[in-house]
């Protein structure tokens, strides 16, 4: 599955090639116990970031929560910027939050 950007019980939405994808083929992500989620704002990918990785490059994307005119949005980032999608396209934020995990 591409990076996974947005679920629920049954499909997930993800951004790619500027548009907004549907797909039933994902894996939802877990956290061992003692371990927790948080969102952390900084101008770096932070230590325990959520990565993935693209299929078409296979270069690193990490998990965001893009803060739009949308409201809060599932993503995924580059280390530079962040796309989601919305109405059927990828939109471009630069006002985001990594998904980061630590114990």
């Amino acid at each position: 599955a591409e990076a996974v950007v947005s679920t629920q019980s049954t499909g997930a939405w993800y951004s790619f090639g500027g548009k907004e994808h549907e797909s039933t083929d994902f894996h939802w992500i877990k956290v061992s116990r003692g371990y927790r989620v948080h969102q952390e704002k900084c101008n770096h990918v932070p230590h325990g970031a959520v990565v993935g990785f693209q299929h078409n490059n296979n270069k690193a994307v990490f998990g965001v929560i893009c803060h739009t005119p949308h409201g809060h949005i599932p993503g995924k980032s580059n280390g530079q910027e962040a796309h989601y999608g919305w109405g059927g396209k990828e939109e471009t934020c630069r006002n985001f939050s990594y998904i980061v995990v630590r114990q």
